[in-house]
């Protein structure tokens, strides 16, 4: 039976969900602004709505856990939390609706996020009543509630980073797995030519137009994020040429042959702190040359059919960032080898970064004297994947540097304090990417490091304590350049 205490706050909350539900019903957003109070309070929704998520989750851990004898006192305190969780939906809920309603929005996107939130909200009311009355009901019903809390969240991420936001990174493997499509690439213009429209050296075709080309990309950049058919603030969609130009809530936003007079061009030349800026809500603000760009096409006529090469005095394009090169294969299907020579020859293989064609770090500091020429020789299998050897202190002589100029990727190799000599380093020439040499304390002269000063990859040659004439770190021409 369940208490009369339980019963009252059950029904308390069945009233506050129906006062929730008439709010979804009769007031939804529509896309207009309201009294900047009503903003204030909604904006603390982001802030609120993590409270109860935590709480949620923390539910199932401490239930399952006091399944056993040991941390039984546990599970008396579930109920505590999932009451506490159940405010701070119905709390969350509100100031989203709030916010919704006061700040602008609107669009399926943000309907779906706020059914999702009531829904939500009804679903923690069930499992408060469950379980107290049929603890297996109230299990299914928890796993339930844990799959609408992931499906609304996922909403209000969409809402607020893009809908592809969550996919965009995923693996290729789960993304087939999942069957969700392949992620839209962004077509990097091309650049290379000093007048204003061009995209490369002849300039555009004829057929490109300024809007596509230049402004398009603006706003799929900087602005629709906000402003698109699933989540359409102000009222106001700039995916769509047709629907920048029919404007938003306050009318056009646009008007041809006006830059001064349109509200689009007045609100992102506003001063950052102005409440009317934009882009709002703390997003990247347009740069110089994008706002020149916006000002040139309305100024131009605001069409859509004008070509880029009849637009004189825009900004050229960026040029596009450099991809860089892997430095190595990817090390992850080698990682059982990688493991094994770890173990058995005591050095280490470290990954250089989290990107795994970074390549690896060969170091013995933990214990030197167990590397040897012999280990590296061992060491064979990864040798193209390791582009950094810290071996300073370690038994390798000649015999060993003959073995490192096979591994082909290497960049940075200190071999200070070791055996070596003049008779050995010659063979390190032949090492195409070498960047960084450490030589200090080894029995190098002049004649060993002769070759290596005109190594063309070579930046750094450190020959301290050695027997060369110049006890220093000498720096090669490439360095100097």
């Amino acid at each position: 039976m369940l208490s009369r205490t339980r019963l009252l706050l059950f029904g308390i909350g069945v009233v506050f969900v129906l006062f929730l539900l008439s709010l979804l019903i009769y007031t939804p957003p529509d896309g207009r602004e309201r009294a900047e109070l009503s903003q204030f309070i909604g904006r603390f929704h982001p802030l609120i709505v993590h409270l109860p998520i935590g709480l949620l989750l923390l539910v199932p851990v401490l239930e399952c856990a006091g399944w056993t004898h040991r941390w039984a006192p546990l599970r008396a305190s579930a109920g505590f939390v999932l009451a506490l969780a159940t405010v701070g939906v119905m709390t969350a809920v509100s100031l989203g609706w709030l916010l919704a309603w006061s700040g602008g929005y609107q669009g399926r996107l943000v309907t779906r996020h706020m059914w999702g939130g009531l829904s939500l909200a009804v679903a923690v009311l069930i499992c408060c009543i469950l379980r107290g009355w049929n603890k297996k009901v109230y299990g299914v019903v928890l796993l339930a509630t844990l799959g609408l809390l992931g499906w609304t969240s996922d909403q209000g991420g969409k809402l607020t980073h893009g809908e592809t936001f969550l996919t965009q990174r995923m693996p290729g493997k789960l993304r087939a797995l999942l069957r969700l499509p392949a992620p839209a690439q962004k077509v990097q213009p091309k650049t290379g030519s000093t007048n204003a429209a061009a995209t490369n050296i002849a300039g555009p075709a004829p057929s490109v137009t300024f809007y596509a080309a230049r402004v398009a990309p603006i706003f799929e950049d900087k602005c629709v994020l906000c402003h698109n058919a699933e989540k359409r603030k102000g009222k106001l969609q700039l995916n769509d040429f047709g629907r920048v130009m029919r404007g938003g809530k306050d009318g056009v936003v646009v008007k041809p042959g006006d830059p001064k007079g349109s509200e689009l061009f007045r609100r992102i030349t506003l001063s950052a702190e102005d409440k009317d800026f934009m882009p709002a809500e703390g997003k990247p603000a347009l740069s110089a040359g994008e706002i020149k760009v916006i000002e040139l096409w309305i100024a131009s006529g605001a069409s859509n059919t004008l070509p880029a090469v009849e637009v004189r005095g825009a900004p050229p394009l960026p040029s596009p960032k450099p991809v860089a090169l892997p430095l190595t294969g990817d090390y992850r299907p080698h990682l059982k080898v990688i493991g094994s020579l770890q173990e058995v020859l005591g050095v280490r293989l470290v990954p250089r970064s989290q990107n795994p064609t970074d390549g690896l770090i060969l170091r013995t500091v933990s214990a030197p004297e167990r590397c040897d020429d012999a280990a590296l020789v061992r060491l064979k299998p990864v040798a193209n994947l390791i582009v950094d050897a810290e071996l300073a202190r370690t038994k390798v002589t000649d015999a060993g540097v003959r073995t490192l100029a096979t591994f082909s990727h290497l960049r940075s190799l200190d071999l200070s304090h070791t055996a070596v000599t003049s008779a050995g380093v010659g063979v390190l020439t032949r090492l195409s990417k070498l960047e960084r040499l450490n030589l200090t304390a080894t029995a190098v002269d002049d004649a060993g490091i002769a070759a290596l000063r005109h190594q063309p990859t070579l930046k750094r040659l450190y020959v301290f304590e050695t027997h060369s004439t110049a006890e220093s770190e000498l720096r090669t021409k490439n360095e100097k350049r």
